[in-house]
């Protein structure tokens, strides 16, 4: 009599029937968000001064004013100072606070740790609202710490969720028996806690790296003119100023995405790039 098949064969087998079918009805959509993105290309190498779709002559005008503009410059390595100092808040917030909070053991714990979420669900233009009129107050409107600040109030949620996730994982008895040998805090830290969640604390802050780079709104309100991050700057140009230098800044941040995806492909594999960028589980997915 043969043996029914066990539940792991079945699944793999339904979700090899069902990959097809899925990959049909994604298409649609993937094409709809896609093209328009790639559209963007062609339009960079018009020999011209004016946006075109298609170019009617094709060269490198385009980069020639992107590389000779000043402004563009300035406006992105300031970008990168900003999202690097965000990076640096959020993490050293967030990761203390997800480590510390567990053991504080009070009854607000949960209150506490929804406080900490407010920004993944408050809408963008209240926050930037309400963090304009209060840095108006302490006098750095327009600076780039307070730029900085009001990044990583965006990207602590980001940290704190990948780091709780990582710390769920890690066996409490590993840090009882540290201190039960004498370890003081730092060497807990050191030992325990940190081997545990360093891949979630890289994967938080390219979270905020990406969403600090990319923060429009709240960088609209607090920005100043001696403070302009890239975003704003293009967003400026979109509105009154539309060239193809635009088009060619944007092919340029799309071509550093993909080349990023593929050095996490070709260095963990599909699954395991995902798990890093999104959970901070660099081997949960190879497991």
């Amino acid at each position: 009599m043969r043996k029914p098949p066990k539940p792991a064969l079945v699944a793999r087998r339904r979700r090899a029937a069902t990959t097809p079918l899925v990959v049909i009805l994604a298409m649609p959509a993937l094409l709809f968000l896609v093209l328009p993105i790639l559209l963007v290309i062609p339009m960079s190498f018009t020999a011209g001064h004016v946006v075109e779709f298609p170019p009617s002559a094709w060269g490198l005008t385009a980069y020639r004013e992107l590389f000779a503009d000043e402004g563009w410059r300035e406006t992105i390595m300031f970008s990168l100072k900003v999202s690097a100092l965000a990076v640096f808040l959020s993490v050293l917030t967030a990761g203390l606070a997800a480590i510390g909070l567990p053991r504080l053991r009070m009854r607000g714990e949960g209150l506490v740790a929804a406080v900490i979420l407010i920004p993944l669900a408050m809408p963008v233009v209240t926050l930037a609202l309400g963090i304009f009129q209060f840095f108006n107050q302490l006098q750095i409107n327009g600076t780039l710490v307070g730029i900085a600040i009001a990044h990583s109030v965006l990207g602590v949620p980001y940290v704190f969720l990948t780091v709780r996730a990582a710390l769920s994982k890690l066996d409490l008895a590993l840090v009882r028996s540290a201190m039960s040998l004498g370890a003081g805090t730092w060497s807990v830290f050191r030992w325990v806690y940190l081997p545990a969640i360093l891949p979630a604390l890289l994967s938080g802050a390219l979270l905020v790296f990406v969403v600090s780079f990319d923060e429009v709104v709240i960088a609209l309100f607090i920005s100043g003119p001696g403070a302009i991050t890239f975003p704003v700057k293009l967003f400026t140009e979109v509105q009154f100023n539309l060239s193809p230098a635009i088009m060619a800044v944007s092919t340029l941040l799309l071509a550093a995405v993909v080349l990023s995806v593929v050095v996490g492909i070709l260095l963990f594999g599909v699954r395991r790039t995902v798990y890093r960028i999104a959970l901070g589980d660099g081997g949960g997915a190879g497991r």
